[in-house]
């Protein structure tokens, strides 16, 4: 990406929009936009119908470049070769989505309100998902506007969550590459409305609260301590509620949010849904209603590879980490250290060990009145591994015993097995 000038921007709130061009393809790889609030396993419901309703579900999708080479695409249905990293965004895009949102701020301009990026490793063996704050204060290299060919120049200080206005999902996708070190070759979009429809396509997500909830600027209401199913509407207002949750900010939306996606990934692997043909399909076409894709996901087999690897990643490596960030002001901005440490893990695919104190202001472990959700299961207890320098601790061969990574101190996140529950605000 060519290097240009830097401009100090602190908020860009009043920024013109830029949208894409949107291509139309025909396939069913429309079912990973849910991925963008649903952590990708949703892949496994498509792995579940394909071969089976295809045709049916093949339609007319929307697709745009992120402005690199677009990955070859996988070749019949086996699992994904290798490693591969996934953009996840949630829109808040009015248009389109109905009265009951409002109008935007941004005259019906788009940000990315949700972004988290997936990792899963070269062996399959775990996956990881970073959200990043949306009031998170970066540096932006240079984004070409997808539809009108112009550069809006680098920018130093600029709010995370402008950078789908500036220049679309190829924009977002190059500023976490700036950030994590990582590639993304592979990003995927919904809206309000496509959440709202897919929540009701998996049967409702059960989440745990600690106690009620009256957000009046979301809409969620939570009348006691307990384990609701959520869909629909009140899915949406829980995924969106800042003010309801926690201490009220973005990051307590952002734990209690990894609440939500801890629950639905362990339903989505539990038999009630995977052996069930008939909310494997409806998931299935909600999701070419809904959703856009980068070029690269344009691709059934690529589609159901990848869905073929997350069905079979454990619950307890299945890791939703907070990106490392301290105070600013009114707005947050990266910690260096503890950000380069948790990227260098994720990028070198080694174990995370997140502390028992990892969760965040919007979560807690207690779980009042809450039942056991489908397919959940308990976190295994660490295990002590031999230091390397112990013979006792090489195999035949000679080969060191791995030893277990420190845990991360300050860095925020649970995995999939653990059944947290949601803090209400002022808690």
């Amino acid at each position: 990406m060519a290097s240009e000038e830097r401009r100090t921007v602190v908020d860009t709130s009043s920024m013109a929009p830029r949208h894409g061009r949107l291509r139309r393809r025909n396939g069913v790889t429309h079912v990973l936009r849910w991925v963008a609030l649903g952590v990708g396993v949703v892949l496994v419901a498509m792995a579940g119908v394909v071969g089976v309703s295809v045709l049916r579900l093949t339609t007319n999708i929307a697709t745009v470049d992120l402005g690199g080479d677009v990955p070859p695409a996988q070749p019949g249905f086996a699992p994904y070769q290798g490693a591969f990293s996934i953009l996840l965004v949630g829109s808040d895009q009015r248009a389109g989505q109905g009265e009951a949102f409002g109008e935007s701020a941004y005259e019906g301009g788009s940000l990315n309100d949700v972004t988290m990026l997936m990792r899963v490793s070269e062996d399959h063996s775990r996956a990881t998902v970073v959200s990043f704050p949306r009031d998170l204060l970066v540096d932006m290299p240079a984004c070409e506007d997808p539809e009108t060919g112009e550069t809006a120049p680098a920018v130093d200080g600029i709010q995370f969550n402008q950078a789908l206005n500036r220049g679309g999902l190829g924009c977002v996708a190059s500023t976490v590459e700036e950030l994590t070190g990582l590639e993304v070759p592979f990003a995927a979009m919904i809206t309000f409305n496509g959440v709202i429809s897919m929540s009701s396509a998996v049967g409702g997500v059960p989440v745990c609260f600690a106690g009620p909830i009256d957000d009046r600027w979301t809409g969620l209401q939570i009348p006691e301590a307990g384990t609701f199913d959520l869909e629909g509407e009140q899915a949406l207002a829980f995924l969106r509620s800042r003010h309801g949750v926690g201490d009220g900010s973005d990051l307590a939306r952002i734990s209690s949010q990894q609440v939500f996606l801890s629950s639905l990934v362990r339903t989505l692997q539990s038999d009630a849904v995977l052996t069930d043909f008939t909310k494997l399909y409806n998931i299935a076409g909600v999701a070419t209603e809904n959703m856009t894709l980068s070029s690269g996901l344009g691709d059934i087999g690529t589609m159901v590879s990848m869905g073929r690897v997350l069905a079979d990643i454990p619950l307890d490596t299945m890791q939703f980490v907070l990106y490392p960030n301290v105070p600013s002001g009114p707005r947050v901005v990266p910690d260096p250290e503890r950000a380069e440490a948790l990227m260098e893990l994720i990028r070198t695919d080694q174990p995370i060990q997140l502390g028992e104190d990892s969760l965040g202001v919007g979560s807690t472990d207690e779980t009042p009145g809450a039942t056991e959700t489908p397919g959940a299961t308990e976190t295994p207890a660490a295990t002590e591994t031999p230091a390397p320098t112990d013979p006792a601790a090489t195999d035949p061969a000679g080969t060191p015993a791995p030893t277990e990574t420190p845990a991360l101190d300050g860095v925020i996140g649970q995995d999939a097995s653990q059944q947290s529950c949601v803090v209400p605000f002022g808690s």
